[in-house]
């Protein structure tokens, strides 16, 4: 770093000498003291050779030497050098700060690399599980047609007349499973042909990963971390303990709550169970909000032994992991009790903004029945007072509802709306409604339940 400044020190020592010869400045003794000079001998005859022409130029020699600051010159020279020295000390920081970022892009890469290498580990065990779904729900299929076909060849005088009727409710039941199947298997084809884009794309993206990597001469280390598909739990996956899937095991619950994991490789949660029913929403009182955000409704929100909401996220893990059922309980002030059941629910991923992608026949022969007040809504996505999803081009059902759910333009229930008490009267479009049970009354009592369909529960699990 020293090296600049002697260089320059040198230029200007020799500059000094040079300058000092080029001006011819040297220094001269002093000259003797001399007497005064003699007059002249003939004053009259130089006035007049003064007042006479000259026609010769007078050569002037100069009175003082030029100059040569040379002090100024080294000051000069001097601020230069040590400019130079600045920038060569900005110009190495910068050098260091560059490559430090390239050492955090090359590590934030390895770790992107191996997340990726995950994802596309749970995205062919997912692949796998589809198509276990579709093989299982393809064999169920030709089995139904046998029996159904069977059902149909028997004569109709061999049965009495309460078998007639007992054929009849298996018939309707048949239809009833062939059609859920038929739902499931086009919604697990879809599914399929989307995850299958998905790791097409991820394998793409790994494999430039992989040549950055080996341009950098980088190797990964480690094993990837496990994969879990399932929702977030409040205890991590325990291998050696067997957990139930569903509440078809809520004697081994405790005052109706239960631990479930859905597949080996999935987190426990704790869910509340009405016998073999998974209750996902309750509410009796006004003591939890339902007016709250994305994030709240994503994870859930409430006490397990009170008012709650299960969560999308493990709504939809539940109802991916087989076919479920639906049913709504309603009460009102006035203490009328009636439900509202449906064949088939799922709903979508966070991905797809959880739609309301599967909502089976209304079943109007449970009684009593509050009517079909949720059909209006399939197919909707979820919406909440902060993320605006429904299919209202000039409005915010959510905030319009103070609440959420799967708004279409807008809704003909409102079950996630304020809770209004008897005493503050009717609350209208805020409120807690179902449209075919009581208009738009506030109700007092309500709870969503769902369930394995029988006889598939265990063939369609992950």
């Amino acid at each position: 770093m020293m090296r600049p400044q002697l260089v320059a020190m040198a230029i200007v020592m020799v500059m000094a000498v040079i300058c000092g010869f080029g001006s011819g400045s040297v220094v001269e003794a002093p000259a003797l003291t001399e007497g005064p000079p003699p007059p002249p001998h003939n004053r009259r005859l130089n006035q007049t050779r003064s007042r006479m022409p000259n026609n010769f130029r007078s050569y002037t020699s100069p009175t003082s030497p030029p100059k040569c600051d040379y002090r100024d010159m080294m000051t000069n020279l001097h601020d230069r050098v040590g400019i130079l020295v600045t920038l060569d000390e900005d110009q190495r920081h910068r050098l260091e700060v560059i490559d430090q970022k390239l050492d955090q892009l090359v590590a934030s890469s390895s770790a992107k690399m191996e997340s990726m290498k995950a994802q596309q580990l749970d995205f062919k065990q997912r692949l796998d599980s589809f198509e276990h779904i579709q093989r299982l729900s393809r064999n169920t299929l030709d089995e139904l047609k046998d029996l159904s076909r069977t059902a149909r060849d028997v004569p109709q005088d061999q049965h009495p007349e309460s078998g007639s009727r007992v054929f009849n409710e298996s018939d309707l039941s048949l239809s009833d499973r062939l059609d859920a199947l038929a739902t499931l298997l086009t919604s697990t084809a879809l599914q399929v042909r989307s995850t299958q884009i998905e790791v097409n794309s991820l394998g793409r993206v790994i494999k430039r990963q992989t040549r950055l990597l080996q341009g950098k001469n980088i190797k990964s280390n480690g094993s990837p971390s496990p994969i879990f598909y399932g929702p977030a739990g409040i205890d991590g996956p325990k291998p050696d303990q067997d957990l139930p899937h569903s509440c078809k095991y809520h004697l081994l619950s405790n005052q109706g709550i239960v631990k479930l994991q859905l597949s080996p490789d999935s987190e426990s949660f704790y869910v509340a169970c009405d016998d073999d029913w998974t209750v996902i929403l309750s509410r009796t009182s006004d003591d939890v909000s339902f007016e709250r955000g994305w994030l709240d409704y994503r994870d859930g929100f409430g006490n397990l032994a009170g008012d709650f909401f299960i969560g999308l996220n493990k709504l939809h893990a539940l109802t991916a992991s087989s076919l479920h059922e639906l049913r709504i309980v309603l009460v009102d002030f006035m203490g009328n009790e009636a439900y509202a059941e449906y064949s088939v629910f799922a709903i979508g991923s966070e991905r797809e903004l959880y739609p309301l992608s599967v909502l089976g026949q209304f079943q109007d022969s449970v009684e009593p029945s509050a009517g079909d007040s949720l059909s209006y809504h399939a197919g909707a996505r979820f919406s909440t007072v902060d993320q605006d999803n429904d299919n209202c081009l000039d409005c915010n059902c959510a905030l319009k509802h103070k609440g959420a759910g799967w708004f279409n333009n807008c809704a003909t229930s409102n079950l996630f709306g304020q809770y209004i008490t008897r005493s503050q009267g009717q609350a209208l479009e805020t409120g807690m409604w179902w449209d075919t049970f009581a208009g738009q009354n506030s109700l007092k009592k309500v709870r969503w339940m769902i369930r394995p369909v029988a006889d598939f529960s265990d063939d369609t699990r992950r």
